[in-house]
Order: structure tokens, then sequence, then C-alpha cells
């Protein structure tokens, strides 16, 4: 008997501590999150509460915002019931255990966070004259500008004594360009699309194949056949170029830590970094023109080779690794012969992402002069020609697609029949 009624009595005890766990959490909202060091369910809830109480407060304040005050007192219980519920549901699982000295903390850090923040926001929003510092960040004057021509003289000045090194840039550039546009265009067509043809059979089987007929299709029938082979021209320079940098960089991160460190920066710059910011140095220093294009779309699409190679090297298990070690095999035998080949599926990957980044690229390296399917893009739009720019348009999304399945077509060749 005495069993049965602790089986009995535990269900019950669980429940009134649910109840307590739904009060307490509605009745402390964010502040009750704090206190459980649920800084997650804190953020979300602090912010819309937020919100809802300076609707309400304005509603209350200013004359004829009746309907504000009773939307916002919804908000602000929408929230509490919210916030009760979720952190009920937290506490009933069990992840949140904590001592009452790290509770006594967090409260205090959750509270001066609380009065902090409503407080400003609520002088912000429902004072009739806020003052100017708040409302504005105080930012001193004359440093834009100040900083704007440090940047303006470096680059002058490495205009004037870099010349040598653009021109010669810019030449091999136009050079390289000239001879793959050959290839593209000048040879004649049959040729290219027999050649892109036999090359989707080979990576990738019939039903790439059949896909990159209906593209070249597409492309031949509405008259983009030269523009598109101009395009895929300037597209394989820059993907040339971001392979031969790409892949000595990214092992050179795989093997040295210093050199990810140094390196990883950089990379989110040229990854997050506007389109359109690299076509300003681009111009400065290669004036205008297909090479100038080259350029932007090289810095815009060399992170995922150099990234996605460290990755695919540092992905080695580590005991094949040892067992090429224990073979006697060099480091750089061990680099040829044991991880570059079980990285090739990471690399590809990484060739494959640069070349979607590319044919991204391609309408804003028009607007500098770098022509193919981006010019009829931009003529649409400055002529407002909707029909035409579609047409463009889709002619992009097609390259695009005809080269993913070539790139990755022998990948998922491998992996259907190993499935």
């Amino acid at each position: 008997m005495a069993d049965q009624a602790i089986d009995i009595s535990y269900p019950a005890k669980a429940g009134r501590q649910n109840q307590r766990t739904l009060v307490n959490a509605f009745l402390g909202g964010p502040l009750w999150a704090a206190h459980h060091a649920m800084w997650g369910l804190f953020a979300a809830s602090a912010i819309v509460e937020a919100i809802g109480l300076v609707v309400f407060v304005r509603g209350l304040v200013v004359a004829g915002q009746g309907v504000g005050a009773w939307f916002g007192a919804l908000v602000i219980l929408g929230v509490r019931i919210g916030t009760a519920l979720l952190g009920a549901y937290s506490v009933a699982r069990g992840e949140r255990h904590h001592r009452s000295h790290v509770a006594t903390a967090s409260t205090l850090i959750g509270t001066a966070i609380l009065v902090f923040a409503y407080g400003l926001t609520l002088y912000r929003f429902v004072s009739p004259a806020p003052v100017d510092y708040l409302v504005k960040f105080p930012a001193p004057r004359g440093w834009d500008n100040a900083t704007a021509l440090v940047f303006d003289n470096a680059v002058t000045w490495m205009k004037r004594n870099w010349v040598g090194f653009f021109d010669s840039l810019t030449v091999g550039l136009r050079y390289t360009l000239t001879f793959i546009e050959t290839i593209f265009v000048g040879t004649p067509w049959p040729v290219v699309a027999l050649v892109f043809l036999l090359a989707a059979l080979w990576l990738s089987g019939w039903r790439a194949l059949l896909f990159t007929a209906a593209c070249l299709l597409y492309l031949g029938i509405f008259g983009f056949w030269e523009k598109s082979m101009g395009t895929l021209a300037l597209i394989a320079t820059a993907v040339i170029i971001c392979i031969i940098i790409g892949l000595p960089l990214g092992i050179l991160c795989a093997k040295s830590r210093r050199a990810l460190t140094v390196l990883e920066p950089v990379l989110d710059i040229m990854q997050t970094l506007p389109t359109f910011v690299y076509l300003i140095p681009a111009v400065a220093f290669f004036s205008v023109g297909k090479p100038p294009g080259v350029i932007a779309t090289v810095i815009f699409a060399l992170p995922p080779v150099v990234r996605l190679t460290a990755l695919g090297i540092r992905q080695v298990p580590k005991h094949v690794k040892e067992a090429a070690d224990a073979f006697g095999a060099t480091p750089m035998q061990a680099l040829l012969k044991v991880e570059l080949p079980l990285a090739v599926p990471s690399i590809r990957l990484g060739i494959n992402q640069t070349i979607m980044m590319c044919l991204s690229m391609v309408v804003v390296a028009a607007m500098i002069g770098a022509g193919g399917l981006g010019l009829d893009v931009i003529r649409s739009l400055q002529m407002l020609k909707t029909g035409q720019g579609f047409l463009a348009g889709i002619a992009i999304v097609l390259c695009a697609m005809m080269l993913d399945r070539m790139v990755r077509g022998r990948a998922r060749r491998t992996e259907d029949s190993e499935n």
C-alpha cells in the first residue's frame, strides 16, 4: 500500500511543480528566463515585449491611440504566455540545472539588461524630443572623408608606381581571354556543341547529355550562341585562375593553422563584400573591359575553392594518414597520393561553387565592359524590355545548370552505384 501511495503522489507533486513553473514564468517573463540562464528565450521575449511595451505606452500617452494600447497589452500577454509554456517545457525536460549563485548572477545580469534596454527604448519612442546623441550615433565629423582620402592616395600611389605590373597583368589576361574566346567563338558551332555533348556524356551520362543538348538548342535558337560562348570564355578564364591560386592556398590552410588564421578573415571579406565594390579597384587599376571583369570575378569566386580544399584535406581520416606514415611516405607523397585523392569530392564541390559564383558576376562584370550575356540583361533593364531580359536571364541560368551537371555528374553516378 505504501508503494502504491508513492506512485499516486508523485504525479501529483510533478503537476503542482509544473503549475508553479508556469505561474512564475508568466509573472517573471524575460527575467524568469534570465534567472534560469535561458538566454535565447530571454532575448526573444525581451525584444518582443519591448515592442509591445512601446506600443502600449504610446497608446496611453498619445491621444487617439487607445487601440494601440490594447494591441500592446495583447503583445505583452502573448509574450508572457509563450515564455511560460516554453520555459515550463524546458524545465520539465530537465534541460536547466544550475546552482543558486549562478542563478543570482544571471538574474542580476538580466535585470540590468532589461532596465537599460527598456528605459532607453521607451525614452526614445515616447519622449516628444529625445536627445540627438540617442537618435543619431555621435560620429566625429570629418573622419569619413579623411579615411577615404587615405585610400584614394594609396590607389594613386599604386597606379603611379606599379604601372608596369598592372599593364603586364592586363596584357596577360587579354591574351588568355582572346585565346579561350577563339576556341569557344571562333571554332564552328557544331564542333563546340559536339565537345559539350561528349563532355556531358563522359562526366554525367545520357541524362546530362540530353539536358546539355536542350540548353545549347535554347542558346542557338534565341540568338545567344556567340554571347554565351563569350561569357563561358570569361568564366573559364576566371575559374582557371581561381583553381591555380585556390588549390595551393587551400592546401596551405589545411597544413598550417597560422596561415588559416591569417587567410580566413581575408576570405570572409572577399565573400561578403558587396559585388559592386569589387568594380571600383578593378576599374581604377585596369580601366574598363574584360580584364577588370575577370579580376573582379576572381576576387568574388576564389573563397569556395580555398575553403573546400582545406576542408577536404582536414577531413581525411587520421588512421589513413597514420598508415601512410607507417609505410614511410614523405609529406609530399602523403599529400599527392593519399590526402588529395580522398579530398577530391570536396575539391570538386569547391570548383562547382566557384563556377556558380563566377556566373553570378556576369551581369555585374558587364557594367564595366565585360560584354556577354550580362550586357543583354543590362540593356533590357535600361530600355525596359522585360521579355528580352527574361530570355537573357534564362540563358545565364541554363549555362549555370549545364556546367553544374557536368562538374557534379560523376560524383552523383559514383554515389548512386555505391548505394
